[in-house]
């Protein structure tokens, strides 16, 4: 693949309209649709298009495709029909990554990022340019998908000359869309993210992207161990993917899409990582993964989530645990017991509820009621009265009635959550959802949002204030940001607390008295290290 000579992008070979599609009448051929054509033919004026483009609104008729593991745009798909030219001499081996969505996207980065520096690659900084650029990509929401997009516009504007890669869940499921980005130059699916590196490698010495991409598909080591990290860069506590992929099929959620079937990782797996973790110097681990309440129904034999927890405080030192998002079916009353204060479980809980309307849940395919989820929620409390327990809650999704809306804020008022994420409903391509009737208009989604988003940080600010007194477990995290005299600590129960900064190790667990707040802010101090927490009655909420 020759270098390129400037640091202007040649624009993508134009598309014709093929024959099974095309509006005009037979033996009349397709007009070439440049900059300034439509696909009916008809001239527009330049400013219309660069209008729809900022907005996002031209796609590719290659982007119909369900799903593609590796696309290659066009000025790419010249070069593979084009002689090899020997080594990209214009690449080296510095590259950055951009982290677009949810924690195990930042644990797949920091897989990959560790892959590529034990294979000699340089790491950089994603605002210092560097010669290879990745971008982990998230479409959850179309704001993600807009974030997705706008980063490889940034990479290109930060380094000109850059090889821009975007893997991630955008680019499984909308893998055209990117392609026919002038700022793209290769386009990974999920399924070949862990392959990244060797893909690159082959790139960097002159294969052609799709040679680089089978030689990697076809390694003997393939599917033989799940993604692991060393750390994570920047992060006191340490993730571990112990599952992908999801089989339920909410209505409004792609990303089953994205990621495919369940699969579970082995125990033994976790276990080594677990423990490499830890003599590394980490004290917490967190669970990662798309549906980790369904861990290990699909393995031989069979496990669950709070055996895989209660295996890794038999097997390994590490220090605590700490679980993503568990669905309100899946809070298991021996999971809620591991959370106890003074155990090596965070008591901290991260259960959907999306809506409080049950006519609702049904139209989203959730298999639950607005009880089952005050249930759960009422069994992790039994257990540890201190626990914190946050939620989702998606607003304005169809056929959501002012009625279904004042059900859900009024669930979400009377029980005592720490916190609550709080998404517009925006339609997924591909869901069920998407082509649902009864859509609220834009003022009404926001002011929905408005009000939840507003009722979450109340439950926050009493929340944390309900801590004020009390003693906790926390991890060392490092400087506090825009302290220079305090450091920063993150409680079992989520409670970020700045504390002192002389003698704060980071990564260390410290048992951390909560003294008083300020500007918003919880303050404390450091009790001693290394011992859990005494349990104590929880303060009034």
């Amino acid at each position: 693949m020759p270098p390129r000579a400037t640091s202007r992008r040649p624009t993508s070979p134009t598309r014709t309209i093929s024959a099974t599609t095309s509006r005009f009448p037979a033996g009349r051929a397709a007009p070439e649709r440049g900059p300034e054509v439509s696909e009916s033919g008809r001239a527009r004026p330049r400013r219309y298009r660069l209008r729809r483009i900022r907005r996002g609104a031209i796609r590719s008729q290659s982007e119909r495709v369900a799903f593609h593991p590796l696309v290659v745009p066009g000025p790419m798909r010249e070069a593979e029909r084009a002689p090899r030219a020997g080594p990209r001499t214009a690449m080296n081996k510095t590259f950055s990554i951009h982290t677009i969505g949810c924690k195990l996207n930042q644990f797949e980065s920091e897989a990959i990022r560790g892959r590529l520096a034990r294979g000699g690659w340089e790491f950089r900084d994603f605002d210092e340019g560097a010669s290879v650029c990745i971008i982990n990509s998230c479409t959850v929401t179309s704001r993600s998908d807009l974030r997705s997009r706008g980063a490889a516009r940034r990479a290109r504007r930060i380094a000109p000359d850059s090889f821009i890669v975007v893997t991630g869940c955008y680019a499984e499921t909308q893998p055209g869309r990117l392609a026919g980005m002038r700022e793209v130059d290769l386009v990974v699916g999920n399924r070949e993210k862990n392959d990244l590196p060797e893909i690159l490698d082959g790139i960097l010495a002159g294969m052609r992207p799709s040679e680089a991409r089978k030689r990697a598909a076809a390694r003997d080591d393939r599917g033989a161990a799940p993604m692991t990290v060393d750390g994570l860069l920047g992060h006191a506590r340490a993730f571990v993917k112990i599952q992908d992929g999801c089989d339920a099929a909410c209505s409004y959620c792609a990303v089953p899409l994205a990621r495919g079937p369940e699969r579970s990782v082995a125990p033994g797996a976790l276990l080594r990582q677990a423990e490499s973790l830890a003599a590394g110097g980490y004290n917490e681990l967190v669970l990662t993964g798309v549906h980790i309440g369904r861990y290990g129904r699909d393995l031989s034999p069979p496990t669950a989530l709070d055996r895989l927890v209660e295996l890794i405080f038999e097997k390994t030192t590490i220090g605590r645990i700490r679980l993503g998002s568990v669905e309100p079916t899946e809070v298991t009353p021996r999971l809620a017991a591991l959370a106890r204060d003074g155990g090596r479980l965070a008591p901290h809980f991260h259960v959907p509820l999306q809506s409080g309307d049950d006519r609702i849940l049904g139209a989203m395919k959730r298999p639950y009621t607005a009880a089952i989820f005050r249930e759960s929620v009422e069994l992790i409390l039994r257990e540890n009265a201190r626990a914190a327990i946050g939620t989702d809650v998606i607003a304005a999704f169809p056929g959501e009635t002012a009625e279904s809306f004042a059900r859900t804020v009024a669930l979400v008022r009377d029980l005592p959550l720490a916190y609550l994420h709080v998404f517009g409903f925006s339609p997924r391509p591909g869901t069920a959802a998407a082509a649902m009737r009864g859509e609220t208009d834009a003022g009404e989604k926001k002011r929905r949002v408005r009000v939840l988003l507003d009722l979450g940080a109340a439950k926050r600010r009493s929340f944390e204030e309900s801590q004020i007194g009390s003693e906790h477990l926390a991890v060392i995290e490092g400087p506090a940001p825009g302290d220079p005299r305090s450091a920063r600590t993150l409680t079992g129960n989520y409670c970020e607390v700045f504390v002192p900064r002389r003698g704060a190790v980071p990564r260390a667990l410290a048992r951390v008295r909560v003294t008083g707040a300020s500007n918003g802010t919880l303050r404390g101090e450091i009790a001693g290290l290394g011992a859990p927490a005494p349990a104590e009655k929880a303060a009034d909420r």
